[in-house]
């Protein structure tokens, strides 16, 4: 193809009017669809960043209240009725309730971070008593051996938990036999499985 002169060829290379037109407008829809994929990239982002941090809450909580699985390092206390015969009247040789919520109310004070008894977790509303010949553990029935698994830190709750005059010293005066401590490098200790549904307790309101 050739042209005569300069102002023809520069008339067929210029595209006409209109479609500079649209392709001006094409440019601004571009740029316009390029700032709301922006804005979605930036709320979108932000939005993670907020969901993370609930998670994050969500999960302290959970630990908390004992409603998620937990490992880590502890002790195993080992709680066993004696297989001495009773020298008297005020000689008792068989693990009651209130031992084993002696040694669980010790091991808070003494820092643990997660109890278990016979696998069932400690929680807020644990219930540990006597009924009949065994012990129940939220309603759920318990028999010697008790094994209580701890998550803490081990000689801050060894230390605590081997005290003269402590709840051990007083089963260990029956039967040495009847308590056993050891450490543990690692366990994992199940998640709460109780019941959690409050029937009168309501969060208060907030006034606005």
């Amino acid at each position: 193809m050739s042209f005569a002169n300069a102002d023809q060829a520069a008339r067929v290379l210029t595209p006409p009017l209109d479609v500079q037109v649209q392709y001006a407008k094409l440019q601004g829809e571009v740029s316009k669809l390029q700032s709301e994929k922006t804005k979605l990239e930036n709320a979108l982002g932000s939005q993670t960043a907020a969901a993370k941090v609930l998670n994050d809450n969500l999960q302290e909580v959970k630990i908390y209240a004992g409603l998620t699985d937990l490992e880590g390092p502890g002790i195993v206390v080992t709680l066993r009725d004696s297989l001495k015969q009773p020298t008297g009247i005020a000689t008792d040789v068989t693990i009651h309730d209130v031992d084993v919520v002696k040694v669980v109310n010790e091991l808070w004070a003494c820092g643990a971070d997660a109890i278990s008894v016979n696998n069932h977790r400690v929680g807020a509303s644990t219930s540990i008593r006597c009924v009949g010949p065994v012990i129940h553990i939220d309603a759920v029935p318990i028999a010697s051996p008790i094994v209580i698994r701890v998550i803490g830190d081990a000689d801050t709750l060894l230390g605590g938990m081997n005290l003269p005059l402590g709840v051990l010293s007083e089963i260990r005066q029956t039967d040495p036999a009847m308590v056993q401590l050891e450490r543990a490098k690692t366990m994992k200790l199940p998640a709460y499985s109780g019941p959690t549904t409050k029937r009168y307790a309501t969060v208060p309101k907030v006034k606005k």
